[in-house]
């Protein structure tokens, strides 16, 4: 006890894509749900055990690291590998300077695309995106087990759009489930919607599904009987929540230490999750509102990549200055 260091973030000596976020290509889908009772399934009511699949097989998307469809990245183990130099200095400086202005200011302005966010923000997220991960398509691979949580959502919630989620939970095998309140349901659904497992990668997945749960919770949406919008904001927020987890796991761990006040770090996580909302919205915007069942693998996939590619941006939206500046020196001493 008390032996446990804090983590710093992302690692220069680690590969851009480990070699286990690999895949030659899609698998096939495995057969229906376990018999109820199979070991690590979602503890249904009074302890039951439902037992534990993904809606469609267990594991509908295929190998969980497989590249998003067209991005010319298969995931092996010699793609991508190499650790680049000092790749998350740059976003790491201009986020800390986000962090310590608390978010207040557009630190520049910025175009019509870029609203009112702060000009440090954006930097910060481009070269996340671009240096740190390097790239938008192996920034996408990385984020396997968000994308295969947020396709078995997608099917989740095509069928409960039909049917009900009282339904839904009775022809995937979790009967006992169907008599808890409709938010209950999907709650004792994250072991079903998330890989199982304690690594880093599968909890970005599940914190990135309970948050976007609270959040189309407290705007009082119907997910007894989802509707498209509600579908399309619920998948919405599960996508930004987990980029978000992303980016503040590798270049923001500072977030919370260097803002002033209590407001203040209410005010810059709100801006960061704002600003990826809107990138995630235009890339849900861009695949039309139509998530047929049997392509929601391929058009998650598109919209996770799509909206990475927007917060990559391009150097001529907002070049970065570099960090031979005023707070150069402080960040990396905050920051290192």
């Amino acid at each position: 006890m008390g032996t446990s260091n804090p983590f710093n973030g992302g690692n220069n000596r680690n590969p851009l894509v480990p070699d286990w976020v690999g895949g030659t290509g899609p698998g096939p889908a495995a057969p229906g749900p376990p018999a109820p009772g199979a070991p690590g399934a979602p503890s249904g009511p009074d302890g039951a055990n439902p037992g534990n699949a993904n809606p469609g097989g267990a594991n509908p998307g295929g190998n969980p690291g497989n590249a998003p469809p067209g991005s010319g990245n298969p995931g092996g183990p010699d793609d991508g590998d190499a650790p680049a130099p000092n790749r998350f200095q740059s976003a790491r400086t201009n986020f800390f300077k986000f962090a310590k202005s608390g978010g207040g200011g557009t630190g520049g302005g910025g175009g019509s695309r870029s609203g009112g966010t702060n000009r440090n923000l954006r930097r910060a997220v481009r070269s996340f995106v671009g240096k740190s991960s390097g790239g938008a398509r192996r920034a996408t691979q990385r984020m396997a087990a968000e994308r295969n949580a947020t396709a078995n959502l997608g099917r989740i919630l095509s069928i409960a759009g039909t049917a009900g989620i009282q339904e839904t939970v009775r022809r995937l095998g979790f009967a006992q489930l169907a008599t808890l309140p409709v938010q209950d349901i999907y709650a004792a659904l994250v072991d079903v919607i998330c890989e199982p497992g304690g690594e880093l990668d599968e909890s970005f997945a599940r914190e990135a599904y309970i948050k976007a749960l609270a959040e189309i919770s407290e705007a009082q949406a119907n997910l007894e009987r989802p509707s498209l919008e509600t579908t399309v904001s619920f998948l919405a927020s599960f996508i930004t929540n987990a980029i978000q987890n992303r980016l503040l796991n590798a270049v923001g761990n500072k977030v919370v230490a260097v803002p002033l006040d209590v407001a203040s770090v209410q005010n810059v996580e709100q801006q960061i999750n704002d600003y990826i909302r809107g990138r995630v919205n235009d890339a849900m915007t861009e695949a039309g509102e139509d998530f047929p069942v049997e392509r929601i693998v391929s058009t998650i996939d598109e919209i996770y990549e799509r909206s990475v590619v927007l917060l990559e941006g391009s150097d001529r939206e907002d070049p970065d200055v570099g960090t031979e500046d005023d707070f150069a020196a402080e960040a990396h001493e905050e920051i290192a």
